[in-house]
């Protein structure tokens, strides 16, 4: 049978990434959305935060975390 529960890494890394965007993302959102702009610097930290690079494997600095 098939478990669609989320494990143990994945929930922490759900509200890890909750608070990441509580933070980060929504205090410049509707600012970016007005001026049409791209959010390099919410980018920079969410690459940082391992939240972009997620399925790249820890050697070549990524979280090495699956889908």
């Amino acid at each position: 049978m098939i478990a669609f529960e989320l494990s143990d890494e994945q929930q922490a890394l759900r509200e890890s990434a909750r608070r990441f965007a509580a933070r980060e993302m929504v205090p410049v959102a509707a600012e970016h959305d007005a001026a049409g702009t791209f959010p390099h610097a919410v980018m920079a930290k969410a690459f940082e935060a391992g939240f972009l690079n997620c399925r790249v494997p820890a050697e070549y600095g990524g979280a090495g975390i699956g889908c």
